[in-house]
C-alpha cells in the first residue's frame, strides 16, 4: 500500500496544463478526482453545470450522487472506462487511477450527450421549472453542451487513455525520486549515528584512561 497521495506523487500544476490543452482539443470535461470525492484537478466544466446544477441543493446532490454512484462501481466495468448518466441528464465517464496496485485518485471526462441519445428539450425545461431555473438561460447552456458520435467519443476515450499513461509515468518518475532522496537521508541519518556511537566510544575510553598515555 503506497504511503504517498495523489498530490505528493504528482505535479497539480503540470497535469492542469496537460488537461487544458487536451480541453482544447475535445471540449470535454475533465476532472481527476480524489478517493474522498475532492476535486484536485479540473478543466473544461460546462455552464448547465457550474451555473446551474451545482447551484441547486437538490440537483448539486444529485451530481455529488453520479460522482459516488461512479466510484462505488468502478471495479465492475469491463473496459478501461465506466459510463453513466447522471439524474441531471448528462453523460459521464470515468477511469479508476492506480499507483503501486492501490486505488489512489479517479479521473472523470464527459459532461456531454452520446449523437444517438440527444437531450430532449422537453426533460431539461421541465427541469428548469422545478428548479427555479431562468429557463431561456438554462436551455442556452444546454446547447452549448457538446454532442459526440461513438467514434468520436471512442477517440476521445483513446486520447485520455494516453492521458493517463504519461500522467502514471510521471508519477513513477516522482516516486523513484522520492525514494532516493528518502534513502540518501537515511543513510545519512545512520551514518551520523554511528559517528555519534563512535565518538561515544571513544570518549568513554578517554574518560576510563584518564586521558593519559
Amino acid at each position: 500500500m503506497t504511503k504517498y497521495s495523489f498530490s505528493q506523487l504528482f505535479d497539480i500544476k503540470q497535469i492542469q496544463t496537460l488537461m487544458e490543452s487536451y480541453n482544447k482539443v475535445t471540449g470535454l470535461l475533465s476532472a481527476i478526482l480524489d478517493t474522498n470525492e475532492k476535486i484536485l484537478v479540473a478543466v473544461g466544466w460546462q455552464d448547465i453545470c457550474v451555473r446551474f446544477h451545482r447551484q441547486h441543493p437538490v440537483t448539486l446532490a444529485r451530481c455529488k450522487e453520479s460522482e459516488a454512484y461512479i466510484k462505488r462501481h468502478l471495479h465492475e466495468y469491463e473496459g478501461r472506462f465506466f459510463e453513466y448518466r447522471c439524474k441531471n441528464g448528462l453523460w459521464d465517464m470515468a477511469m479508476p487511477i492506480f499507483f503501486d496496485r492501490e486505488h489512489i485518485a479517479t479521473f472523470f471526462f464527459g459532461q456531454c450527450f452520446n449523437e444517438d441519445d440527444r437531450p430532449e428539450a422537453d426533460f431539461f425545461r421541465k427541469q428548469a421549472r422545478e428548479f427555479g431555473y431562468d429557463e431561456d438561460k438554462y436551455l442556452e447552456a444546454l446547447n452549448r453542451v457538446p454532442i459526440y458520435s461513438r467514434e468520436q467519443m471512442k477517440n476521445a476515450l483513446e486520447l485520455y487513455s494516453n492521458l493517463m499513461n504519461i500522467i502514471t509515468e510521471m508519477g513513477m518518475k516522482k516516486l523513484k525520486l522520492m525514494q532516493e532522496i528518502e534513502a540518501r537521508q537515511k543513510a545519512h541519518k545512520k551514518m551520523l549515528e554511528s559517528s555519534a556511537y563512535t565518538d561515544r566510544i571513544l570518549n568513554s575510553i578517554l574518560d576510563e584512561g584518564g586521558g593519559d598515555f
